[in-house]
């Protein structure tokens, strides 16, 4: 995770073996890792994705602009990789 001064973590991965997906594991990971960024007076967890849209959709997280990002992260950000960044208020 990395904690930057917008009060938000960066989600960087989170990958659930083809064999596990549909058991509720990546649920549990990302409700644990929401539970910890609380804790800890985040306001917000942001995702970076170009394949995983909809996981993160159905569990709260919205898109927004790569504008949006922190200005650390937004230098970093790859244009012709066009991820998506969806965000989830705490």
């Amino acid at each position: 995770m990395l904690v930057l001064a917008c009060l938000c973590w960066l989600l960087a991965a989170l990958t659930v073996s083809p064999q596990s997906q549909g058991q509720g594991d990546g649920e549990k990971v990302l409700k644990r890792i929401e539970h910890r960024a609380r804790n800890k007076g985040l306001k917000s967890i942001f995702v970076l994705t170009t394949r995983t849209k909809h996981w993160f959709l159905k569990r709260g997280f919205v898109q927004v602009d790569p504008d949006w990002l922190p200005e650390a992260r937004k230098r970093k950000y790859n244009w012709d990789r066009k991820s998506l960044v969806l965000v989830k208020k705490l």
